[in-house]
């Protein structure tokens, strides 16, 4: 059985670690790619994770100003509102109406700041989606045997520019190709009669 052995990402080869005749198993690694693009992307990508962290602290922060304003401003409200019903005309009109004012303003701002909190881990969650696809893109930088075998050619050396592809892409040359000695496949062909 032999199969060609591609890069899934396009790269330089940093270091080839195989030649003709090398026997591998199953897991080694072959050649281990540096794609300087991945790289900066990884960075972006955690770096975004991290804004996206300190955003929700920020709006986390942002909320409990807001409850505590809005628990103030309500016991104010009730205050006033117990006074005034308590007895008649002990407390304007007008000054109810602010406090009741200040008491939803500040219910708004609640409503507002876990609104910005919800947004902001949703952020968070798109960051940590997008570190994790570029740290899996980040993992093909390391070629490795699919299964134990020896290697029957080789067609790069290190800081040869390998492109991205798959056993039958037309633009994709293989790193190596592998033959798997311990699989024994033969095919023959026979006539009808015979068989």
């Amino acid at each position: 059985l032999f199969r060609s052995i591609h890069a899934k990402v396009a790269g330089y080869i940093r270091k080839i670690y195989v030649d003709v005749g090398d026997h591998v198993r199953e897991g080694q690694t072959l050649a281990v790619l540096e794609v300087p693009e991945l790289a900066a992307q990884v960075a972006g990508a955690e770096a975004a994770v991290r804004g996206a962290q300190e955003q929700i602290r920020r709006a986390q922060g942002d909320l409990q100003r807001a409850q505590s304003t809005h628990a103030a401003a309500h016991s104010a409200f009730t205050r006033l509102k117990q006074a005034a019903d308590s007895r008649a005309g002990l407390v304007a009109q007008q000054e109810v109406d602010d406090s009741q004012a200040k008491d939803l303003e500040a219910e708004g701002q609640v409503a507002s700041a876990e609104a910005a909190l919800s947004a902001a881990q949703q952020q968070l969650e798109v960051a940590e989606a997008n570190r994790k696809q570029m740290s899996a893109m980040s993992d093909y930088t390391h070629i490795t045997a699919p299964f134990a075998g020896v290697i029957t050619s080789r067609s790069a050396d290190t800081g040869a520019l390998v492109s991205a592809g798959t056993t039958g892409g037309s633009q994709s040359v293989p790193v190596v190709r592998l033959a798997q000695i311990s699989v024994l496949r033969l095919v023959l062909f026979i006539p009808e009669s015979v068989a």
